[in-house]
């Protein structure tokens, strides 16, 4: 097994790094690619692994996520299972929009059906899209595991502003918020998707242009949640600046 090497630092050079980070507003990220966030964090913070040991706090696992308009938090994205789902029912429930294209934007909730009939209910180990047509869809709640399963009991969240196309050389990020959490609480995030905290968004269409143009095009589906509703899925949160 790997040994998990932690780097030392008190919470208030913590917070004193952490602010110099965010006054210098943008910063272009420093990998073109999803995990470009943290690796720009780690080198800015001068960190060799997402690992820290705070002597006032014992050791922390580092995690740096982005925050959409409207603060709202992506922690996951992926289609449903099995594969080529998406594809059947966007056949099933694809709707023409006003420019007269075939489109299925779906915001799946977990306490009631939506206009297209979706709606989320965790049965086991498995997150289900239930609908009319009885497709059967789902999620292994594995696709949760970065926010379920930590290296530390432990975690330092840093939230961050993007600008520039996301994913990419161009992207910028402004880490503006870092808050120190613990006690991921799995029956709260139960919660969350039956009370419509934890929201499923389905982004499916058509090409509009170009060689693909009216060919089926998945723009990917998203697990959304407020940022302020995720603090609440810890037993304990403090801000740190």
């Amino acid at each position: 097994m790997k040994e998990i090497k932690f780097i030392s630092m008190t919470i208030k050079e913590l917070k004193k790094k952490l602010q110099v980070i965010k006054n210098k507003g943008f910063i272009k990220t420093h990998r073109a690619n999803d995990t470009g966030i943290g690796k720009t964090l780690e080198d800015l913070l001068k960190i060799k692994e997402n690992n820290l040991r705070l002597p006032d706090a014992g050791n922390i696992e580092l995690k740096a996520k982005r925050i959409d308009s409207g603060s709202m938090l992506t922690i996951a994205t992926k289609s449903p299972l099995p594969r080529g789902i998406n594809k059947i029912l966007f056949e099933k429930y694809k709707y023409l929009d006003k420019e007269n294209h075939y489109n299925l934007h779906s915001t799946v909730l977990g306490s009631r059906p939506n206009r297209q009939s979706f709606q989320s209910v965790i049965s086991g180990d498995k997150l289900m899209l239930k609908n009319k047509y009885k497709v059967k869809a789902y999620w292994p709640m594995s696709v949760f595991d970065d926010v379920l399963k930590s290296k530390s009991n432990k975690i330092l969240l840093v939230f961050a502003e993007t600008r520039g196309e996301r994913k990419t050389a161009n992207e910028k990020f402004n880490y503006s918020e870092a808050y120190l959490l613990s006690g991921l609480n799995v029956n709260k995030f139960k919660t969350a998707i039956s009370k419509d905290k934890l929201k499923i968004d389905i982004r499916i269409g058509v090409y509009r242009s170009g060689h693909n143009k009216g060919r089926y095009h998945d723009h990917g589906t998203a697990f959304r949640i407020d940022k302020r509703d995720f603090l609440k899925l810890f037993d304990k949160y403090k801000k740190i600046i």
